[in-house]
């Protein structure tokens, strides 16, 4: 099972084919990373706020994102990329 497994990725990455659109495709990301490190913060949608579930009306910074928004890539975050 392990020499099939190891056989697959060889000839996979074996295919000069293969390499060059996991190369490109990486290249891509970083570059993408680059250009933009910050992606939205899901929980409270860019809106930098967080309600209350107990009280209506009251809100406060988001918890996720601590009020900013946003959040580093995890490939701008290895590129040194900080908040």
């Amino acid at each position: 099972m392990v020499d099939a497994l190891i056989n697959l990725i060889d000839a996979i990455l074996g295919n000069p084919v293969v390499l060059s659109i996991l190369a490109g495709a990486a290249v891509t990301y970083v570059a993408s990373c680059v250009v933009k490190p910050y992606k939205i913060c899901k929980a409270c949608n860019r809106s930098k706020e967080s309600h209350s579930k107990l009280y209506k009306g009251a809100f406060g910074p988001c918890r996720a994102c601590k009020g900013a928004g946003h959040h580093v890539r995890v490939g701008a975050r290895i590129l040194g990329r900080k908040l």
